[in-house]
């Protein structure tokens, strides 16, 4: 038996992303002058029910929006003369312009309508198209919005959603995914893992705010059961991580937050499949990282051949053949007949897995796919994972307890 468990809202009480998801949306609408603008739970489970799982989506989605809401703030001023409105001369430059915008007073309040981060969220998701990135579907639409406002000058808006859109997970080009593992890291392990100068000072959320989910007798249960080769549980996780166990332990970019919480959990001895393992091969590859990791198939894929064997870096590149249309190859082979249960907060995550194991059902493998969806009662989530899902659990307790029959 092959068990894939998401982190965030599966094994961890992801408390510390969703506070620096508040942190960041603080730290840009206070620099554009629009006072204290942040998502509560009910908001950020919204983004999570329309698929937009990854904070640095949701960050730079609502940055971007922010941005837009000073811009337009500043054009119906209705004291201010054209010459005065900064958004006639910004640089392309997100951080330059933001350094303009925070020094040039903000509109008189009620000059627009307060941001409605839930609407936001729900446009983007109904207009992301198939293994489309949010970022990008929001980048269209925030596009198609300056196209569609003539007082907006496209070719001095459009770089600036480029920047805070363009690539959100390359922490070298991305504004709120900056702000955002600043928080969560702490400054100094920022500094340490990015080389890069901290843009605000504090103690790594990560640490002091996320809790496990997992309770300690079925982490027993299941460390127990792989000792004796019975299951084999593996980290199945969007969030950083360092390279690949074969690639040696420290990379710059390369952050430990999927083994963080493997540790926080327990379950240090099963392989975590993060985004970092997916993004070291990937060039190598020819690749983005952010095009392998989940809702590609080749996440899923790569997790249950790690899962079964240890080995990484293979189980990326037998992930990769199969999506090519290469022939079936170690150590996917070693999963032959398994039954793979996957513990998911995410709807499109699900799906992912389902499309990996498709695959290699079409190549012989026999896997047997259960899905299980993981939101707690009243969560809007449940609905959206009804639908991917064989079942849905309250947490991941009640699912755990029953495959394994304790």
């Amino acid at each position: 038996m092959i068990i894939l468990f998401d982190v965030d809202g599966v094994l961890v009480d992801h408390r510390a992303y969703r506070e620096a998801v508040r942190h960041t949306s603080r730290f840009f609408s206070r620099r554009l002058g629009l006072g204290d603008v942040q998502p509560d739970d009910a908001v950020i489970d919204v983004f999570e029910s329309q698929s937009i799982t990854v904070e640095w989506e949701t960050d730079a989605i609502i940055a971007a929006a922010l941005l837009l809401a000073r811009l337009n703030a500043d054009l119906i001023a209705p004291k201010r003369k054209a010459s005065q409105k900064p958004v006639a001369a910004l640089p392309p430059d997100f951080w330059e312009a933001l350094d303009q915008l925070a020094a040039v007073k903000t509109p008189a309040n009620g000059s627009q309508p307060p941001l409605d981060l839930a609407a936001l969220a729900r446009r983007v998701g109904t207009a992301a198209q198939r293994a489309e990135l949010p970022s990008r579907a929001a980048l269209r639409l925030f596009m198609a919005d300056v196209q569609a406002n003539d007082r907006l000058p496209a070719e001095t808006v459009a770089p600036l959603l480029e920047h805070l859109l363009g690539d959100v997970y390359n922490v070298d080009r991305s504004p709120a995914m900056q702000v955002h593992q600043n928080h969560v890291l702490g400054d100094k392990q920022y500094e340490h893992y990015y080389q890069l100068a901290p843009r605000i000072t504090g103690e790594p959320l990560l640490l002091a705010l996320d809790r496990p989910l997992l309770t300690p007798d079925l982490r027993d249960a299941l460390l127990a059961r792989r000792a004796a080769g019975e299951v084999f549980p593996v980290i199945y996780t969007a969030r950083p991580s360092l390279a690949p166990v074969e690639a040696g332990p420290y990379h710059r970019g390369f952050t430990p937050e999927a083994e963080i919480a493997r540790a926080q959990v327990g379950l240090d001895p099963a392989p975590a499949m993060g985004f970092g393992k997916m993004s070291w091969l990937a060039p190598r590859m020819r690749r983005l990282g952010s095009d392998l990791v989940k809702p590609s198939p080749v996440h899923g894929m790569a997790a249950i051949a790690a899962a079964r064997t240890g080995q990484e870096v293979e189980a990326i590149k037998a992930a990769l053949a199969v999506e090519r249309g290469d022939h079936l190859r170690y150590p996917l082979t070693a999963c032959a007949g398994e039954t793979v249960h996957v513990f998911e907060d995410s709807p499109s995550s699900l799906q992912a897995v389902k499309r990996g194991v498709d695959l290699l059902n079409r190549q012989g493998l026999r896997l047997t796919l259960v899905r299980h969806g993981v939101a707690p009662a009243g969560s809007p989530k449940r609905t959206a994972l009804a639908e991917v899902a064989e079942v849905v659990h309250g947490d991941v307790n009640e699912g755990v307890r029953e495959i394994l029959r304790v």
